[in-house]
């Protein structure tokens, strides 16, 4: 009966003095809960740099040009740039966006990734006849203090090489403790059927890679009615104990 009498003090405290306490404790729990699960990363924008990548190419190495960027947007961070890769007689070719700049804040986290670009194969020489190329692949890695950029979730695919904006969205986790710098590589590749083929992807501002901080940490409601009855029976126990001390 002991169990059954706590739950009958419980609901007796909760109906008197007991619910105001209740009540000003419960914000207190909530933003404790917050403070455990929920981190906020913030992110110093920097200037990229663009590289050329090739895989199976021999001696046949990718050249590639442009520029990178990046700037603060509300809760986060925007990058954006363009730039273009010389194909090679074979292999893989590819186009590197790299940023990497400090950041502040404390994990575990999840941020929300969205994307915007288009890309498309040119020719360099007008000698070359058309092009059977189509496609191009795409993936979005990120690391934080130093570690290896890995694929976000929901972060590859492939675009169309015909100047459509490629779209889409993903998330990355952020470990736990502080952060204190991120990396962010974007890698485009494709296979050039010779050397006069180009890819060229354009990262503007308004079709650009955006990082932001994902809404955490915050308790469902139903998480505050179960803990106020919890918060009862504490009060309970405090009084007992007060009463036997």
């Amino acid at each position: 009966m002991e169990p059954r009498n706590y739950l009958d003090q419980a609901k007796s405290f909760l109906g008197g003095r007991g619910a105001k306490l209740a009540l000003r404790i419960a914000p207190l729990a909530l933003m404790a809960a917050g403070a455990v699960h929920a981190g906020t990363i913030t992110f110093t924008p920097t200037s990229g740099g663009v590289s050329g990548t090739c895989t199976g190419c021999g001696d046949n190495f990718a050249s590639a040009g442009g520029s990178a960027s990046s700037n603060s947007i509300t809760n986060g961070i925007s990058f954006y740039g363009s730039g273009g890769v010389l194909g090679a007689s074979g292999g893989t070719e590819g186009i590197l966006f790299s940023y990497t700049g400090t950041a502040s804040g404390t994990g575990p986290a999840t941020l929300n990734i969205s994307w915007d670009f288009s890309g498309n194969i040119g020719l360099s020489s007008s000698s070359v006849g058309a092009q059977a190329l189509a496609q191009y692949d795409y993936d979005l890695l990120f690391a934080f203090n130093g570690g290896t950029p890995v694929t976000c979730t929901g972060c590859s695919g492939t675009g169309l090489a015909n100047g459509t904006a490629v779209d889409g969205s993903g998330t990355v986790s952020v470990p736990s403790g502080t952060i204190s710098s991120y990396t962010a590589d974007f890698e485009f590749t494709f296979s050039p059927d010779n050397e006069d083929e180009t890819l060229n992807i354009d990262i503007p501002q308004n079709l650009s890679i955006d990082v932001t901080n994902a809404a955490t940490g915050v308790p469902e409601p139903s998480t505050l009615l179960l803990m106020i009855p919890g918060l009862g029976l504490l009060g309970v126990v405090a009084r007992r104990r007060r009463h036997q001390a």
